[in-house]
């Protein structure tokens, strides 16, 4: 059994053990140097701002056109297919013009038949006219002797008018089936032939690609269906909508910035071109049409589009990158660099754009702003700036 004395001595000791090595610590704890909380500044400068809109629209070609044949018939030959490049005028396909070659040639055979019994008709008619015209003059001049009566006279007379009438419509009636430019029945009939024979060359009115061919040789084509479609890729339109706020601030001829994540997020200019004043249909806001030239033709009908609209700017105010201020419970302050001390600043936000803040109030130019560490630094603390100001 431990004595009073040993038990003593035991405590003693253990508080001598934690005295020697509580002074260890706090000599060590002298010796620790906190490290300072590297930041990265910016130098306050003026500059530009603008406020954009985002909208987002398909991609269609700006000229779309489905070519539909004049005439129907039977498909002789194909000579575009999907993909080939057009020009106005050029033939798309052709149409069998056997049967409308055969019509032509009826119809001027029937002319000419024409044209012969004209040409008889009116023979017999200038003989029956002139024999009218004989015996008119013989009785005119037995009645001035007296030998016949004023009613066997005028009876001449008018066997003579009307062989007269008769002749000159025979006169009539061959001189216009001798002259093409005359419009007869025949005549008429041939020129729509004619025309048809023409349209038969099915030709495209627009320069473009051909997007889509409905159509093989041997298969027979209406006007219930389209043969081809035809799009002019050379420009596109974006069609989108924009809210009643934001309608009021684009102009047409305003320049815009269109970006389609498609094609890795590239950039296209493109220029507004038309605006409806009005909501329409079950549209929830105001169209617009962006034009975007296109002459790579990257951009295909389709395709998904971000357009941003600038709606409002500023020239040469004060701006500092976005990532420079730390908003709280609706208040906004930065961080200014003072030597290698960090200032909280209560700061005034105007516009913002895609990378910066306009302050209205609570810096100048020439400032420094930390951008970078003022997350972890406290108002009056030392810091260790890095990297220069930007």
């Amino acid at each position: 059994m431990m004595t009073k004395w040993k038990i003593t001595s035991l405590i003693l000791t253990v508080f001598m053990t934690v005295a020697l090595f509580s002074g260890c610590g706090k000599k060590k704890q002298e010796e620790v140097v906190v490290p300072l909380t590297p930041v990265e500044a910016y130098k306050v400068a003026k500059g530009d701002i603008q406020v954009t809109y985002a909208a987002s629209g398909r991609i269609n070609a700006l000229k779309e056109v489905s070519i539909i044949p004049k005439v129907p018939g039977k498909v002789e030959s194909v000579l575009k297919d999907i993909g080939d490049r057009v020009k106005e005028g050029e033939i798309l396909f052709t149409l069998e013009k056997k049967s409308l070659y055969q019509q032509l040639e009826q119809l001027d055979a029937q002319l000419t038949q024409q044209l012969i019994q004209a040409e008889a008709s009116l023979k017999q008619l200038e003989i029956q006219y002139n024999n009218a015209k004989t015996d008119y003059e013989n009785g005119k001049a037995l009645y001035e002797g007296e030998a016949i009566s004023k009613q066997a006279l005028d009876g001449y007379k008018k066997a003579l008018e009307l062989a007269e009438v008769q002749y000159k419509n025979a006169q009539d009636n061959y001189a216009i089936l001798q002259n093409k430019a005359a419009k007869s029945v025949i005549t008429t009939q041939k020129e729509a032939v004619s025309q048809n024979i023409e349209d038969s060359d099915v030709r495209t009115p627009i320069s473009g690609i051909v997007a889509q061919k409905n159509i093989e040789v041997g298969e027979m084509v209406s006007q219930q269906m389209p043969a081809y479609t035809i799009v002019d890729m050379d420009k596109v339109v974006v069609e989108t909508t924009v809210t009643e706020r934001i309608i009021n601030k684009i102009t047409k001829g305003q320049e815009v910035l269109v970006t389609v994540q498609s094609l890795g997020g590239k950039q296209f200019k493109g220029v507004v071109d038309a605006m409806s004043p009005a909501v329409t249909g079950q549209n929830i806001g105001y169209p617009v049409k962006i034009i975007i030239k296109n002459e790579t033709h990257e951009l295909k009908p389709g395709m998904f589009a971000e357009v941003k609209f600038v709606t409002d700017k500023k020239d040469g105010v004060v701006v500092i990158p976005m990532e420079a201020v730390i908003t709280r419970n609706a208040n906004s302050f930065v961080f200014v660099l003072e030597g290698d001390v960090a200032k909280k600043r209560d700061v005034k936000v105007g516009f913002k754009d895609d990378k910066n803040y306009e302050i209205i109030s609570g810096l100048q130019e020439g400032e420094l702003v930390i951008i970078k560490g003022q997350q972890f630094v406290a108002d009056g603390e030392k810091v260790q700036p890095v990297g220069g100001a930007k």
